[in-house]
């Protein structure tokens, strides 16, 4: 029962800080008119486009990467905590939460494919662990939906406006954020809930 608490608090926090991330990247795009820049690199293959800075001490360089790495690690978490899908096989579906965030994870290098693949993949695998969460029935109240919420997300607001308009919404991107840091607040709650529960054994 420790087990879980702890690793659900540990996906609260990753969860809130891939939410602060996205806020940190749009944030320039709502309140400061910063226009998206095109990327500075190569394409190696039709399908590859390497960033020509491979390493940078700048905030801005890690601030994507650090982001998608709390991701990683706050699916990790739910999956070593077996929730909101439980220990049965809807698990493996925040396994597909780690893969695709590995995906995401070297778009910071890797802009194409790994940016529109790592994006679309998180959206899938967390449209799937939404499913599982509301047939698992763990997550009880608003906590049930978040997971599906997060998923939904990218493929409502978007890739519509990648496809209107032929290039990525930043700022749309950055509202990202929101859902991110519901799902952290609710496993934080959930890892409370069970606390409580565990004291009135």
């Amino acid at each position: 029962m420790i087990h879980s608490i702890n690793h659900l608090k540990t996906a609260g926090i990753c969860y809130v800080l891939t939410g602060i991330g996205y806020l940190i990247f749009g944030y320039p795009f709502w309140f400061l008119g910063a226009k998206d820049e095109a990327l500075d690199g190569t394409f190696v293959l039709p399908f590859l486009f390497v960033n020509k800075v491979l390493f940078s001490l700048e905030p801005s360089f890690w601030l994507g990467p650090v982001s998608i790495a709390c991701m990683f690690i706050g699916a990790y978490s739910l999956w070593e905590a077996g929730e909101p899908t439980g220990f049965g096989p809807r698990r493996k579906w925040l396994a597909l939460a780690m893969i695709s965030a590995g995906l995401y994870f070297l778009s910071g290098w890797i802009p194409l494919p790994f940016a529109p693949l790592g994006a679309f993949m998180n959206g899938v695998s967390m449209l799937l662990v939404g499913v599982a969460t509301l047939k698992a029935n763990i997550w009880t109240g608003w906590k049930r939906y978040i997971p599906l919420v997060v998923g939904c997300f990218p493929f409502l607001f978007m890739f519509p406006l990648l496809i209107i308009t032929g290039a990525r919404p930043p700022a749309m991107i950055g509202l990202w954020a929101f859902p991110w840091m519901a799902l952290g607040v609710a496993a934080w709650q959930r890892s409370q809930e069970i606390s409580v529960q565990t004291t009135q054994i």
